[in-house]
């Protein structure tokens, strides 16, 4: 009996030692995969066609200048807005049958002039509707108060007429 068991022992290690044995994972080499990976798409790659030289620059000529009187630049006359320049009431409508608002008096100012921003023309001849200068309503006052710049085209205004 001893025999068989020792022949069974033995049997049994050369068995295991012949088996297939598990094979152990390999390691990846990351910096080795990616230096490959990186080599062969560079060989694969065409390179760019060289860019051509450009040439010198030539030489051009330029002209020389002359001492030719030239015209002194004309102006271009500063805007003027407009101002009402004596002494006027503005009304809620055109004349005196309508509300007196204030009465505008140019001469307490250094320039003797008041700045007004017009709103329209009035319907009736001689009118125009402003912002009054102190309560900034508007109200109507006399054209003939007033200096209007020429640059200033009252046909581009609103025609208003006044309140019933």
């Amino acid at each position: 009996m001893k025999s068989q068991f020792l022949n069974a022992i033995i049997c049994i290690t050369v068995l295991a030692a012949c088996a297939p044995q598990e094979q152990a994972a390999p390691t990846v080499d990351i910096a080795g995969t990616m230096a490959i990976e990186i080599a062969q798409i560079m060989q694969t790659q065409t390179a760019e066609a060289p860019t051509a030289t450009l040439p010198p620059p030539t030489e051009t000529f330029t002209p020389a200048f002359t001492n030719t009187p030239s015209e002194p630049p004309t102006e271009t006359p500063k805007p003027q807005p407009p101002v009402v320049v004596k002494f006027a009431g503005c009304y809620k409508g055109p004349g005196e049958n309508y509300g007196l608002i204030s009465n505008i008096d140019p001469s307490i100012r250094k320039s003797g002039k008041q700045l007004v921003n017009i709103l329209g023309v009035g319907s009736e001849p001689g009118w125009i509707v402003i912002e009054n200068p102190y309560f900034h309503n508007p109200c109507w006052i006399r054209i003939e108060n007033m200096e209007i710049g020429r640059q200033i085209d009252l046909s581009k205004y609103k025609i208003l007429t006044p309140p019933p």
